[in-house]
C-alpha cells in the first residue's frame, strides 16, 4: 500500500504567560481540519529532534486537545534545550483506503523511523508493523522528514 503524506511547514510553539492554564501555545487557526499525522519537535541550531508523534482524524481538533495534555506539555518542557515546534502533514488518501488504518500505519512508521535513527520520543509504545507498505511524503521539512519510508 502507498501512502500520502503532504507536510506543512513547520510552526513554533510559544511559551504561554504566567498564570495561563498552557505551557505552550499555537495559533490553531493555521491548522486544517483534516485528517493527518503531527509531530511536536524540539530546534536547536539547524537540527530538528521530533518528541512525540501523533495522529488524527481532525488535526486541529486534537492538536488543541495535545495543548491542554500536562503530561504531554511537561515532556517537551522538560526536553533538551531549543525552541519547541509543530510539523503536521495532511494524509491523502487514495481510492479504497481505509483513513484510520492508513493513519495508523503513518505514526507507527514515523515512531519507528526517529526510533531507529536514535530520536528519544515520548511515545514508542506500539511501532511494530507486520505488512509491507511504503509512506511517500510530498515536500520535504528540511531534511528533517524522508521523502519515502519503506515498512
Amino acid at each position: 500500500m502507498d501512502l500520502r503524506v503532504t507536510w506543512h511547514k513547520p510552526v513554533k510553539l510559544r511559551k504561554s504567560r504566567p498564570g495561563s492554564t498552557y505551557i505552550y501555545e499555537l495559533d490553531l487557526d493555521n491548522v486544517p481540519d483534516k485528517p493527518g499525522v503531527y509531530i511536536f519537535m524540539r530546534k536547536f541550531g539547524n537540527n530538528l529532534n521530533p518528541l512525540y508523534v501523533g495522529k488524527a482524524q481532525n488535526l486541529k481538533t486534537r492538536i488543541g486537545q495535545q495543548l491542554v495534555a500536562l503530561k504531554l506539555m511537561k515532556g517537551l518542557e522538560n526536553a533538551e534545550i531549543g525552541s519547541r515546534a509543530l510539523v503536521f502533514g495532511e494524509f491523502l488518501a487514495r481510492p479504497g483506503q481505509s483513513e484510520d488504518r492508513c493513519l495508523l500505519l503513518i505514526e507507527k512508521a514515523l515512531i519507528r523511523h526517529f526510533l531507529s535513527e536514535g530520536h528519544d520520543l515520548l511515545n514508542k509504545v506500539g511501532t511494530r508493523i507486520a505488512t509491507k507498505h511504503s509512506l511517500t511524503s510530498q515536500k520535504v521539512v528540511r531534511h528533517f522528514l524522508p521523502h519515502r519510508i519503506r515498512f
